[in-house]
C-alpha cells in the first residue's frame, strides 16, 4: 500500500518517532479540534478557512495540521485514498482517539451529532454542514449545531403506504439551525448520493418516496416541534449529486404533497462516484437558491 505520492511526499504515515505534546496548543489548534468534533471530519482547506479571518497563510495551516497529525491528535481516514492523485488533493482529517481524550481533558468536548453510514456519505454530510458553518460565520449569521437542539435525530414517524398505515424511523443525516436577524430557522439535512432507490415496492426500504411521505407527516403536521423541542420553522435541505435526481424527487413531492415550501433541493456533484475532495467551500448551497416544488428558490443566506 502506497504511503507516498509520485513526488515522494508522505501521505498518511505518522513520523516513526512522533514528537511529544510538550506545550499547550494554540487557540487556533483548539478551534480546529473543536470543529472536527462538531462536524466529524474536514479537509485541510476547510480547517484553514474556518480560521482564515485571523490567519491567512495556507502553508502555515498545513504545517500546524501536520504537527497535530504527527503527535496523534488527528488522523487521516484511509478511505480518502480513493481520491488521492498526483495533483495533490487537500487531506481529510478527523479526530483520533487521543484527540477525543485531549478535548475531554480540557473540557472542550461536546456530544455532537455525528454523520453515519458509508464513509463517503459521512464526508458529504460533513462537508455540507462545515461549509454552511463557515459561510454563516462570514455573513454574520449564527450557526447552531444539532447537539444544542436534540440528543438524537431518530424519530418514529407514521405514514400511509398504498392505503396501509406504516411506521418507520426517520433519521435525518444532520440537524442544525441558523439565527437570522428576523429569527431562527432549523434545518435537517439529507445527503443523497443517488444510492437509494427512488420509488420502491416496499415501505421497508428507505427511499426518496418514503422520506417525502415521512417529512409530510413530520413537518407538514408540525410533529417536529414536540420531537425536537422547536418552535421555529423547520426546512429539509436535500443535497443531491445530479439535477436529474432532483427533477425526479420534485415530481414525487408534487405527487405526494403538491406545492411544498419546506423541501428544498441543491446539488453537490463532487460526491458522485468516484468522489473528489472539494477544492473550495460549497458556496452554491448558501449563495444560490435551492429549488422547491411550485415555490420560489430557497436561499440559506436570506430565507
Amino acid at each position: 500500500m502506497k504511503t507516498r505520492d509520485r513526488l515522494g511526499r508522505r501521505l498518511f504515515e505518522k513520523r516513526s518517532k512522533s514528537p511529544a505534546l510538550t506545550s499547550k496548543l494554540t487557540d487556533r489548534e483548539h478551534l480546529w479540534l473543536q470543529f472536527l468534533n462538531l462536524h466529524g471530519m474536514a479537509s485541510s482547506l476547510y480547517l484553514h478557512k474556518y480560521t482564515a479571518d485571523s490567519h491567512r497563510c495556507m502553508q502555515t495551516s498545513n504545517r500546524m495540521l501536520r504537527k497535530l497529525f504527527d503527535i496523534g491528535l488527528i488522523e487521516k481516514p484511509e478511505q480518502q485514498r480513493a481520491a488521492v492523485d498526483a495533483r495533490g488533493n487537500h487531506h481529510v482529517y478527523a479526530l483520533s482517539q487521543s484527540g477525543v481524550t485531549y478535548l475531554k481533558d480540557f473540557d472542550l468536548w461536546v456530544d455532537a451529532l455525528k454523520p453515519t453510514g458509508p464513509w463517503v456519505h459521512q464526508f458529504m454530510t460533513a462537508c455540507t454542514t462545515a461549509s454552511i458553518h463557515i459561510l454563516c460565520n462570514r455573513s454574520g449569521l449564527k450557526f447552531i449545531p444539532g447537539h444544542q437542539i436534540t440528543k438524537t435525530l431518530a424519530v418514529d414517524v407514521p405514514f400511509r403506504w398504498h392505503g396501509r398505515f406504516c411506521k418507520n424511523k426517520l433519521i435525518p443525516d444532520s440537524l442544525f439551525a441558523i439565527r437570522y436577524p428576523s429569527g431562527f430557522i432549523a434545518y435537517v439535512l439529507e445527503a443523497d448520493r443517488s444510492t437509494e432507490t427512488i420509488d420502491p415496492a416496499s415501505q421497508l426500504r428507505k427511499s426518496v418516496r418514503r422520506n417525502i411521505k415521512q417529512y409530510a407527516e413530520f413537518i407538514g403536521k408540525k410533529k417536529y416541534q414536540e420531537a425536537y423541542g422547536l418552535n421555529c420553522p423547520l426546512v429539509v435541505i436535500n443535497i443531491c449529486v445530479s439535477k436529474t435526481h432532483i427533477k425526479r424527487s420534485l415530481e414525487i413531492v408534487g405527487e405526494e404533497i403538491g406545492a411544498c415550501s419546506y423541501l428544498a433541493y441543491g446539488t453537490a456533484p463532487k460526491f458522485r462516484t468516484p468522489f473528489k475532495v472539494p477544492k473550495d467551500l460549497l458556496h452554491n448551497l448558501v449563495d444560490e437558491g435551492m429549488v422547491r416544488n411550485r415555490y420560489e428558490p430557497f436561499f440559506l443566506s436570506k430565507p
